[in-house]
């Protein structure tokens, strides 16, 4: 690897950084600005979820590396009793927890 191929990643990687920085300093500053009750602020939290929804749900239906490797059927069973005991418990850590072991027992006995 020649000196500008190492330097044109150096300055990528510094400009994606200073990218992403800015626009998080931005967001600090203009959340402290907006009532937490205000519609604007119900939205942008509606948004969030909804990204790490379609986030969730890619890694589910669309996996990439050795999750790929395992079956739809074992990740929704990893699904179903997570969201089954967040349902009746109301305690996402147990949730996480129990949801990880079903996906494990359904890749290991079924």
């Amino acid at each position: 690897m020649d000196i500008s191929t190492s330097l044109f990643a150096w300055m990528a990687l510094f400009t994606a950084i200073a990218g992403t920085m800015v626009w998080r300093v931005a967001g600090v500053f203009l959340a402290s600005r907006i009532p937490p009750d205000s519609t604007l602020m119900v939205w942008i939290n509606n948004m969030a979820y909804a990204m790490v929804s379609g986030v969730v749900m890619l890694a589910l239906v669309r996996p990439t590396g050795v999750l790929e490797t395992t079956a739809l059927e074992h990740r929704l069973f990893g699904l179903a009793v997570g969201l089954a005991l967040v349902f009746f418990t109301k305690r996402l850590m147990l949730s996480l927890l129990f949801a990880v072991a079903g996906f494990a027992v359904a890749v290991t006995f079924f």
